[in-house]
């Protein structure tokens, strides 16, 4: 048993994308789980247990259909949080623009390390895929970086102002 106590754990918030979908055949596109997924990849392959850090799901959706109620979701679950240490997960079509949407929604000096990040294929049922790299690269982001809010890709950390998006 861990003895990590909730100050020190991250808070992992989801709100779907792709990183947290299936491929359906009948739609020839990747849909969201009904619930997330990322808990058990987490335990299974990457040794993170659940005491390590506080699940939020804040939406399962694809990022086009995030809106801005969303998104005070997530900053209302930031600013409530014990942590000061964030991972969003988040498709990537509007990935950037919901990182500047959060940034200019937290108070100044909020102090929180807040880091997007997401997959171009699904963690479950894909193999290879970028989406273990890049939610291991946001655990170390998480971890490491100093307050802002960060995007976490490819083995790349962006700010929110860096570019558009990934597509």
């Amino acid at each position: 048993m861990s003895n990590i106590n909730d100050e020190h754990k991250i808070q992992l918030i989801v709100t779907g994308g792709t990183i947290d979908s299936f491929y359906d055949t009948d739609q020839c596109t990747t849909v969201c789980h009904d619930e997330t997924a990322i808990p058990d990849f987490l335990a299974k392959f990457a040794n993170i247990t659940a005491d390590e850090y506080e699940l939020f799901e804040a939406c399962m959706k694809d990022s086009r259909e995030i809106s801005n109620e969303d998104i005070q979701e997530v900053s209302n679950a930031i600013i409530n949080s014990k942590s000061s240490r964030h991972i969003v997960t988040h498709g990537t079509f509007t990935l950037f623009e919901s990182a500047r949407t959060l940034m200019a929604m937290l108070p100044d000096n909020h102090g929180q390390v807040i880091v997007f990040t997401g997959a171009m294929w699904p963690l479950v049922g894909f193999s290879p895929n970028d989406a273990g790299f890049n939610l291991g690269s946001a655990f170390v982001a998480a971890r490491l970086t100093t307050p802002g809010v960060y995007i976490t890709f490819n083995g790349k950390l962006y700010l929110p102002t860096d570019q558009e998006g990934l597509h």
